[in-house]
């Protein structure tokens, strides 16, 4: 964020921290649908001093030393609210993942695609972007859930790999 605000003068990169934190704090978060200030505060957050006899008028902002009982039954609604959106929020995460997720087992010594992940290299002479994608594998051991074990097609041992990288022959 700070990188937006300094553009080319990076000398003066720490006059722009106060922006950049008024609106980490200001912005509503979609998980919870209100500002992280309103959700610890419960309040809006003040942008300016003029705007505090606003919010007295309108009756949002009280005196410090008056209802401190209704403010804290006012917290305890808003976190609540707070819990609900999170668990919703979760739920939808939760869904958008289980769609793209796929259940796959791998056998040893099923041959499989492994993804290539070589970078280039001027000193070797190698390009990435001309090189295969995918890489002949032999499956040599199963690790955990979702960790395999690889080797190349001799069975000389190449690597541990997560199963979102391999792919079935």
């Amino acid at each position: 964020m700070v990188r937006s605000y300094i553009k080319n003068n990076q000398r003066n990169w720490d006059r722009h921290i106060t922006d950049a934190a008024f609106a980490l704090r200001s912005v509503v978060h979609s998980a919870i649908n209100c500002s992280p200030y309103f959700a610890t505060f419960g309040m809006p957050m003040v942008q300016h001093g003029a705007s505090y006899e606003i919010y007295r008028k309108l009756g949002t902002i009280g005196d410090a030393d008056c209802q401190v009982e209704a403010k804290a039954d006012r917290l305890q609604l808003i976190r609540e609210k707070l819990m609900k959106e999170l668990k919703l929020a979760h739920e939808k995460s939760m869904k958008v993942y289980n769609t793209r997720s796929r259940d796959v087992r791998f056998k040893i010594g099923q041959v499989v695609y492994r993804r290539n992940f070589r970078q280039s290299s001027q000193i070797d002479n190698y390009n990435a972007k001309l090189a295969p994608k995918q890489v002949r594998c032999i499956v040599l051991k199963s690790i955990g859930n979702s960790m395999y074990e690889l080797g190349d097609t001799s069975g000389k041992k190449v690597g541990v790999y997560h199963a979102k990288d391999i792919f079935v022959a």
